[in-house]
């Protein structure tokens, strides 16, 4: 049987490459499991992820159409509640996929919904912890861009900050513009609140590398302790790559890197390698592992499962051999989740340690048991890294 996949990618600025990343992403882990001869591919663009109506428009094309057995959407969960009608209505899978920087109104699952994504909130979450756990006076400083406050995933880290006793004293937003980057109201609060060390910080893409290059002298002079956003580690990680030879310690937790020791990882490496000729990097993992997704849906379907909402469930079941060690998906939320790292760079990256996060199951369970404020809905409506 051919099974016809839907996909709609986003575009970015920031990173170019991202969507066809993660359909490569996916290509390659069915063609590592030998079944990509039969499957089927529909692609479509959806810019920014902005416009909800257009996205709903070319979701209903593709199963309408098209005939798409399953719909991959790269987008954030914005669009989630509107489209899971849809696809309950036609007895097929919304296969959401993002970076996971988002957290939903309310966790309740769609019957024929599944959300993958790499749990960035979950991560700045767990990093938010860290640091008030780490904290001998409990006080912290923030400072995040502009873009990277516009989402959920500033909501994580200083509400589990202040979970865990920690206590918020200032936050820096940066400009956009690297002619008007600044860190220097952070230079007058520490020389004026000498109990406050800890410095949490969220930033990805360029805003990222301008922030590891602002903020070393601070470090030096006020010996701060750094904890990172999944982002910021994984541009600094790709600084230090690159040969630069100069940023800060710094720490926090990350979904995945490269020199992860697992048979899944290993796969993804050469699968990847072998298709693309390059080196698989967050995107290129995010799209393996809704690959692993696709494969089970399909072994659903040939055992002669018709019941979509069926297959979820029971798509739930299983864990799944992730390049991030293992994944799975939570009967009682539909979204995955996986391991991931805490990385402690040293000066300059002169070295890496690396710990998996223990008691991640718990872990999760806490995270998705918590109510976002019902009246805090501001923020960017565009999919996260797409601008």
């Amino acid at each position: 049987m051919m099974l016809r996949v839907g996909v709609l990618l986003p575009r970015s600025s920031l990173f170019p490459a991202l969507g066809l990343d993660i359909l490569n992403g996916i290509k390659s882990c069915l063609k590592h499991n030998d079944v990509q001869g039969a499957v089927t591919f529909l692609t479509d663009n959806i810019g920014f992820g902005i416009e909800e109506a257009e996205i709903y428009t070319k979701a209903e094309r593709m199963l309408l159409q098209e005939e798409a057995d399953l719909v991959i959407v790269v987008a954030d969960l914005n669009i989630k509640e509107l489209l899971e009608p849809l696809f309950t209505s036609f007895n097929k899978l919304l296969l959401m996929v993002n970076m996971g920087a988002g957290i939903p109104d309310n966790w309740s699952p769609g019957p024929t919904t599944i959300v993958h994504s790499l749990n960035l909130s979950l991560q700045a979450r767990l990093t938010g912890k860290l640091a008030a756990l780490e904290s001998e006076t409990k006080k912290g400083a923030f400072t995040l861009s502009y873009y990277d406050s516009g989402y959920r995933q500033v909501y994580a880290m200083m509400n589990s900050f202040q979970l865990n006793g920690g206590e918020p004293q200032i936050t820096h937003v940066t400009h956009l513009k690297k002619e008007e980057y600044t860190l220097e109201p952070l230079v007058d609060y520490f020389l004026q609140n000498q109990d406050v060390r800890s410095l949490l910080c969220l930033f990805s893409a360029d805003m990222a590398d301008w922030f590891a290059e602002a903020v070393l002298p601070l470090q030096e002079k006020f010996n701060l302790n750094l904890y990172a956003s999944p982002m910021l580690l994984e541009a600094y990680q790709a600084r230090i790559a690159a040969g630069h030879t100069s940023g800060p310690a710094l720490k926090g937790y990350m979904a995945w890197m490269p020199e992860l020791k697992n048979k899944g990882n290993e796969s993804c490496q050469q699968a990847f390698m072998a298709m693309t000729n390059k080196a698989p990097g967050l995107f290129a993992v995010l799209g393996w592992d809704a690959g692993l997704l696709i494969l089970q849906f399909q072994e659903q379907i040939k055992s002669g499962e018709t019941n979509t909402a069926k297959i979820v469930k029971a798509l739930t079941g299983k864990v799944y051999e992730s390049p991030r060690g293992w994944m799975k998906l939570d009967p009682s939320t539909h979204h995955t989740y996986a391991p991931c790292q805490l990385i402690s760079w040293s000066t300059n990256g002169a070295s890496k340690k690396v710990e998996e996060c223990k008691g991640l199951d718990e872990e999760w369970t806490a995270f998705t048991a918590e109510k976002f404020p019902t009246d805090s809905n501001s923020g960017w409506r565009n999919t996260f890294l797409c601008i």
